[in-house]
């Protein structure tokens, strides 16, 4: 994924986020290596722009959700 897919995949996914309710922003969105990633924790990685913020957005964009 190049620099300019990622800022739109990144854009896309704060603009979903602010529409998720609180009670499920605890829910499971992807797994990253072995581990469980909710709608809090992605939002967390890809607001810093983590190594693991591009393989959320990339799980996130193959099951449609970006």
């Amino acid at each position: 994924m190049n620099k300019k897919e990622y800022e739109v995949l990144k854009a896309k996914f704060l603009t979903l986020v602010a529409s998720v309710p609180l009670p499920l922003r605890n829910e499971i969105i992807a797994v990253v290596g072995k581990k469980t990633v909710s709608w809090n924790a992605a939002y967390g990685e890809i607001k810093q722009d983590t190594d693991n913020a591009k393989i959320i957005l990339e799980h996130l964009k193959k099951i449609g959700l970006v």
